[in-house]
């Protein structure tokens, strides 16, 4: 008969809706802080239908997909059941236990529940939920599983970047000894015939050293090059002899260097690099090659055999009686009797490690944290690194690594890593 009345008690209380009442949580808020999830919640109405002799046993629980975390419980207790319990702890000899923690009365009491638990990538977008059932009834069937409306777990910071400006003081080599491109593939400046004077109104000089010269001062005026050398080699044409052409090449090489420093006082001694190229067979070679001369296969057997050595010019007086070297002395000899090849050579700079962070930076914006974290490990020595290396941290959720590198980056003087490092105390 007991049992019925039991059953029938409970039956009446679900036809009744009491059983079915939830509990009226207030202020739920689960939100991760740093590597932990903090789920904090307050039950201030208690269940209505539960009985003096009972007590509600809440069990809170985060869930996502097929990972589930059970919290720490709560217990609700009416004020019978508290007598009971009391007694059979002091009977146990548990003469001073009461209700702590997440124990309290279920009239007149409040629960205030914070718990904080280690942070797991499911975690990120958890969902809260409460079961709960009521011991003191008599059967099993007191209890229910609620969900609490919560806000996401994880809000991603905003990340605060900043570009680095290139400091001349951090400039390097990146590209050493590039030649200047001028309009014409040689620059070539002509001197008269067994003569070391320049003059600039001859030979259409003009136009090409007013080309040098701008060159010249462009690679100056671009903070990322560096003038690394002006070449110049001097010739003279391959029909004189070996001494005075060696005299001319000396000396025209020379002119043309003390002309360009007649425009451009600046330049020092050791910006210049002389070559004496003697008698400029090369140039006389590239002509015949590019010509339809008669003999020109002859003529380039001999150009090209280096066994010949000084012999080189009496084979070519020789070849035919000498009408291939006619034609060469009236049609390519006068072009060869020039000052030199000038080449402009300078150095690409560059501060590597502003455009690594600025690189890095757009790869942030992109979202690709590992790609631009993994872009500025060699430069993690440098200050102008720290705040975009902290910032990678911060959005793969590594928060107290990201802080070490926000605080390093702050005591550098990096004002863009206070508002990062906000975003995580």
């Amino acid at each position: 008969m007991k049992a019925r009345n039991i059953l029938l008690a409970c039956s009446v209380a679900f036809l009744s809706g009491e059983l079915g009442a939830q509990v009226q949580v207030e202020n739920p808020s689960v939100k991760k802080d740093r590597r932990e999830v903090e789920v904090r919640f307050d039950i201030r109405d208690m269940p209505e239908y539960a009985r003096s002799r009972q007590k509600v046993v809440l069990r809170p629980y985060l869930h996502s997909g097929p990972d589930t975390l059970w919290l720490e419980p709560a217990q609700l207790y009416g004020k019978n059941r508290f007598r009971r319990e009391r007694q059979e702890h002091f009977l146990a000899g548990n003469k001073e236990w009461t209700l702590t923690g997440y124990n309290v009365f279920l009239k007149g009491g409040t629960l205030e529940y914070s718990e904080r638990v280690p942070y797991e990538r499911w975690m990120k977008e958890a969902g809260l939920g409460i079961a709960y059932h009521t011991e003191g009834c008599g059967c099993e069937c007191c209890g229910g599983d609620q969900g609490v409306p919560v806000g996401p777990v994880y809000v991603a910071p905003v990340p605060e970047v900043t570009p680095v400006e290139p400091s001349a003081k951090n400039f390097e080599v990146v590209e050493a000894r590039k030649r200047w491109v001028f309009k014409e593939k040689d620059m070539k400046v002509f001197f008269p015939v067994s003569k070391t004077v320049l003059n600039p109104d001859a030979y259409n000089n003009k136009a090409t050293l007013d080309e040098i010269m701008a060159g010249i001062r462009k690679i100056g005026d671009m903070e990322k090059l560096r003038l690394q050398g002006v070449e110049i080699t001097g010739f003279a044409s391959p029909e004189g002899g070996l001494s005075l052409n060696t005299r001319l090449g000396a000396g025209r090489a020379a002119a043309l260097k003390e002309y360009i420093r007649g425009e451009m006082p600046e330049l020092r001694d050791e910006d210049f690099v002389l070559v004496n190229g003697v008698e400029n067979w090369d140039g006389l070679r590239a002509l015949v090659a590019a010509s339809n001369m008669e003999y020109k296969d002859e003529v380039l057997a001999i150009l090209d055999d280096n066994t010949l050595g000084t012999g080189r010019k009496a084979a070519l007086m020789n070849l035919k009686n000498g009408k291939p070297y006619r034609y060469m002395l009236k049609e390519f000899y006068p072009e060869l009797r020039n000052a030199c090849y000038v080449s402009v050579f300078y150095d690409v700079l560059a501060d590597k490690v502003a455009d690594a962070v600025n690189a890095a930076n757009e790869l942030i914006r992109a979202g690709k944290y590992a790609e631009a974290l993994k872009s500025l490990e060699a430069y993690k020595n440098d200050d102008r690194v720290f705040n975009s290396i902290g910032v990678c941290y911060m959005m793969m959720e590594e928060e107290e690594i990201a802080i070490e590198w926000f605080e390093k980056a702050i005591k550098a003087g990096h004002a863009e890593a206070e508002k990062n490092l906000k975003q995580l105390k």
